[in-house]
């Protein structure tokens, strides 16, 4: 996959996608695979948004019960088992405990997971169990929770990589002949009259602007939505309203998730084992700051310390290893409490709300529903084209499924006499297209020299993520492409290396390999804001 403007210019497309993030991309696949001729533009690079902020979930959500959401919960578990089957190597089960403290806690939660077990009937992970407060004990040693009476437990699933799961859905869409544009800025809309025909794009890396026809615009812009409409209105249009969810990785507190109840406003919280790490959050909070720069700030890490400390107090803040912000959006539906506005998605059809033809706009929407949301979203295109072919999505694996077995990890490893652990991390990241990482680190004795003491990634991937992943900045291979930027110490001991790497490779300049080093440096140190 390879980025080249050149392929959209002075062309007519059926569909243009404004936004690479979840939606965008799995619009952008389904849109291809029914054999429409589609362009996706992303101004940043795939993924950056909300899709690379999330609590990397793949769940039906159980806190929407309380809200009485059972149709978003049922779709989202309908989603959450076609994403097992089409992408295996990115989604797997987790267990999740329910810690009781209170007399009617019993009734409650159990009320909770089996409405869930419910709604999830065609599940393939295991159904819900109780256990009692010596079990819970056992299981959770570090936990101390005041009046812990027992647990009940569910499974959802996990996704520690939600950037690949973007990326593949945008690879998917390329090998079905769709044009991918990373670093490609919509700064205006076509119309002629009251019909959409296109878009203006600024090409983010060298500064050229094309006009770029079309049918129709979907508008995935996520929380630049508004942004994107003012463009086709020629006037802002207030259509989202933005809460920041704020996450912290720590070292590892527990070995199943926890569901728990914050003591200060009752919202619910988790804490996400992930390895040797645990991710806590979220936050929900109304957002009117900078959309290019959220964090994390005092206020938010003070609450989620107070709430964390009741169940692990011997957690510091200086425990914290980093943090990360992102925005949800959300339709403005007035002055409810963040965490009361509904998490169902919206799609807009702009010829009924207001007459203007061939421009449609997505709102809200999880990383769980997106595949659902899209395959919505490019019915309604299809319908307005008069193209009768149905969704292949739910069906199709992504480029890195099946899973790779344990006996295949071994056998290449015996092979190719590369370690065990390394091959098996790369599997855990690309699936089944690790052995293309693999072809690469053939081609230099430093390919499989590791990158960094606090994460497995290895030189070979930088030489993959740019000659076939549209890799072009140090941020987009370090937060995006690798592990790196999940890392402790947010890949900032092996940034210089990755410059130099990619330096070679573009035949940067020593000015600009520093500008591409510093820039990171200046995204990874939102993450440390709170200390200010």
């Amino acid at each position: 996959m390879k980025r080249d403007i050149t392929e959209a210019e002075g062309k007519t497309f059926d569909l243009i996608i404004v936004g690479g993030g979840i939606i965008g991309a799995n619009v952008a696949r389904d849109a291809s695979m029914r054999g429409l001729k589609t362009l996706i533009l992303e101004k940043d690079d795939f993924a950056t948004g909300t899709t690379s902020r999330s609590t990397r979930l793949i769940h039906g959500g159980f806190r929407y019960l309380q809200h009485f959401e059972f149709g978003l919960v049922r779709e989202d578990m309908r989603e959450r088992e076609i994403l097992l089957k089409i992408a295996p190597h990115l989604v797997h089960p987790l267990p999740f405990l329910i810690p009781l403290t209170k007399p009617t806690d019993r009734f409650i939660m159990s009320a909770g997971t089996l409405l869930y077990d419910i709604l999830s009937y065609d599940k393939s992970v295991p159904g819900r169990k109780h256990y009692s407060k010596k079990t819970t004990m056992k299981m959770e040693p570090n936990m101390k929770l005041e009046g812990l009476r027992g647990a009940d437990q569910y499974f959802d699933c996990q996704i520690w990589f939600t950037e690949r799961l973007c990326l593949e859905n945008i690879v998917s869409a390329v090998e079905n002949k769709a044009v991918a544009l990373n670093h490609a800025k919509v700064t205006g809309i076509l119309k002629e009259g009251n019909t959409v025909n296109g878009v203006k794009v600024q090409d983010m890396l060298t500064g050229k602007e094309y006009e770029i026809k079309s049918r129709m615009v979907v508008n995935a812009a996520g929380h630049w939505m508004d942004a994107v409409c003012g463009m086709m209105y020629g006037q802002p249009k207030r259509m989202v309203r933005r809460t920041k969810g704020v996450h912290l990785l720590t070292p590892r507190l527990s070995n199943n998730a926890l569901v728990l109840y914050a003591k200060s406003d009752g919202r619910l919280w988790f804490v996400i084992p992930a390895g040797k790490y645990s991710l806590v959050g979220t936050t929900d909070t109304d957002y009117k700051g900078d959309l290019e720069a959220v964090y994390s700030d005092k206020q938010d890490v003070d609450y989620l310390m107070k709430e964390v400390q009741r169940v692990f107090p011997n957690l510091d803040t200086s425990d914290i290893y980093y943090t990360f912000a992102g925005l949800r959006s959300l339709p403005d539906s007035g002055d409810e409490k963040p965490s009361n506005v509904s998490r169902a998605h919206k799609t807009i059809d702009h010829e009924k709300l207001d007459g203007v033809k061939g421009f449609i706009s997505v709102l809200g929407g999880k990383i769980t529903g997106a595949r659902g949301i899209s395959e919505e979203i490019t019915d309604l295109v299809c319908k307005k084209m008069d193209i009768k072919v149905k969704c292949k999505t739910a069906t199709t694996p992504l480029p890195g499924a099946p899973m790779v077995t344990r006996e295949e990890l071994s056998k290449y490893t015996a092979d190719t006499k590369i370690d065990f652990e390394t091959v098996s991390y790369l599997a855990s990241l690309y699936g089944s297209r690790y052995t293309k990482v693999l072809d690469y680190a053939q081609r230099g004795a430093r390919g499989i020299q590791p990158l960094c003491q606090h994460s497995k990634d290895i030189t070979a991937e930088i030489w993959y993520a740019v000659g076939d992943e549209s890799t072009y900045t140090v941020s987009d291979f370090m937060m995006r492409r690798s592990g790196l930027g999940l890392a402790e110490c947010q890949g900032l001991d092996a940034v210089e290396i990755v410059g130099r790497e990619m330096g070679k490779l573009f035949n940067w300049s020593p000015e600009e390999q520093q500008r591409q080093v510093n820039e990171y440096r200046n995204t990874a140190s939102l993450a440390q804001k709170y200390k200010e």
